[in-house]
């Protein structure tokens, strides 16, 4: 009875959120009124260009793009209105501090991370010093580990026999195979190959922003309330730490042993974190290596072009077959770069990028007033797409940027990790994704793994290679490729 009773008391509370959402949303408007906005005007007809939004956010922006040129313009959020802004704006983001247009702000009101995650995720984020110092420096260590998970996690998912042809989902597949692969270099093995541990991470990025959206209705002063329900944090956590317990207990045994003189000590995250010597807690570290895990899963690369195989096949045959898996042989793998780096390009995974929240009244260099609260993004999407910035911007060209590197001497300005005002698919300024590099990694050895061993082709399945959801562009769950095991590999 109690629980009912507490159940409807909840429900009555969220109603009365939705409400003051609605009140928010119409006052935030007035606020706006000397931006101009694209869709349907009005309350009802902002919140049905809002609905519209969430299979269709690229054409909306883009028609804002267009018609408003170098200027700023608001499109409706089920929420909130998102003042979106354009290329010339970028410069203004990245001068900004996070006082003034703050990326933890946004990420917090869009992830809750607080609720999702925990505190001490928000309250101490050590990991993203071990990312930038550990990882990404020692991405020639872990390499290694990673391209043996990689193949390991291709053979064993994939299970064909001699000469045989098999449809496979992308999307699973490969998110099984870059989970598997991330771990090795985050949790070590073997826990990198319990399937339990990897359908705990697969789950995590729908949930976690399933989760977010939900929270995202309520008030501030309710979330400790609503987070009751609408997450499932403490169980994740639980789950997690269910299987790092045993892995920390024999970890720390070994530390308190051997001290420096360890020398078989393992070389990945979870060690890192333990010799920070700030967390020592199996739920403290699982909550931790669960955050990492949802940051790696964010990146991810679709594609439906098989007739450009051969010539990249080719280009990793010579350079692996002189230079074996390392990370000198990636670097050397320009085609491979310019293929991946123009097929994020040309999908991208979002329509609006480096989202930002306006802690203070602040004016862009163009004299565009944004007032305090509200929320910025840069329309990525249409910038990949813009004639003025790409030749011939929507028509993939998987060599694109290796003749712009030709062209133009400056081979580092257009690699898969390189980040500029054109160029946004890891974000940019002080909030660029610190875990690029190693993305990046993970993203050429799995496809050089792929097309070296495997030839493919996409029969008489046709779909479309990426679905809206809201902002986020994301691969199409039901495309399937064919798959069969090279005899002359």
């Amino acid at each position: 009875m109690a629980d009912i009773l507490f159940s409807s008391t909840f429900l009555c509370v969220g109603a009365g959120a939705l409400v003051a959402v609605g009140v928010y949303r119409a006052s935030e408007s007035r606020n706006l009124n000397h931006i101009p906005s694209v869709g349907s005007f009005g309350p009802l007809g902002s919140y049905w260009t809002a609905i519209k939004s969430l299979t269709n956010s690229p054409k909306i922006v883009q028609e804002g793009y267009n018609k408003y040129k170098a200027a700023a313009f608001k499109i409706p959020n089920l929420g909130h209105w998102v003042v979106v802004l354009n290329r010339d704006h970028v410069d203004d983001i990245i001068r900004a501090s996070d006082k003034e247009l703050s990326f933890h702000a946004a990420i917090d009101d869009y992830v809750r991370p607080v609720y999702t995650f925990g505190r001490q995720i928000i309250d101490d984020a050590y990991h993203y010093s071990i990312m930038k110092s550990q990882l990404t420096h020692d991405l020639s260590a872990v390499l290694p580990d990673v391209a043996d998970e990689i193949a390991a996690a291709l053979d064993e998912t994939l299970d064909l026999t001699e000469n045989e042809w098999k449809c496979v989902p992308v999307l699973k597949t490969v998110g099984k195979v870059a989970c598997r692969a991330g771990n090795r270099a985050f949790v070590g093995y073997p826990l990198c190959r319990d399937s339990d541990w990897i359908e705990l991470n697969m789950q995590l990025t729908s949930a976690i922003i399933k989760e977010g959206f939900i929270l995202s209705l309520f008030p501030k002063f309710i979330l400790p309330l609503a987070a009751r329900f609408a997450t499932k944090t403490t169980n994740r956590v639980k789950h997690g730490a269910r299987h790092l317990s045993p892995i920390i207990i024999e970890r720390l045994k070994r530390m308190e042993e051997y001290g420096e003189k360890w020398t078989d000590k393992p070389d990945d995250f979870l060690q890192w974190c333990l010799d920070e010597g700030k967390e020592m807690s199996a739920d403290l570290l699982a909550a931790r290596m669960l955050a990492i895990n949802f940051a790696c899963n964010s990146h991810n690369v679709k594609s439906a072009n098989p007739q450009y195989i051969q010539p990249l096949r080719e280009e990793v045959q010579a350079i692996v077959g002189k230079d074996g898996w390392t990370k000198e042989a990636l670097a050397k793998m320009r085609k491979v770069d310019s293929f991946l780096k123009e097929v994020q390009r040309f999908e991208g995974n979002a329509s609006l990028g480096i989202k930002r929240r306006a802690l203070k009244d602040i004016t862009l260099s163009d004299g565009t007033f944004i007032p305090k609260g509200t929320y910025v993004c840069v329309a990525s999407h249409a910038i990949h797409h813009d004639p003025c910035i790409y030749e011939d911007p929507d028509t993939f060209d998987p060599y694109r940027y290796v003749k712009l590197q030709d062209k133009q001497g400056d081979s580092s300005r257009y690699q898969l990790v390189a980040v500029s005002p054109e160029s946004l698919m890891f974000g940019i300024g002080k909030a660029v994704c610190l875990g690029r590099f190693f993305a990046a990694m993970m993203l050429k050895l799995m496809f050089a793994q792929i097309i070296l061993s495997y030839d493919l082709k996409l029969g008489d399945i046709s779909y479309s290679a990426s679905l809206c959801i809201g902002p986020a562009i994301v691969a199409n769950s039901s495309a399937k490729v064919m798959l069969r095991r090279r005899s002359d590999e």
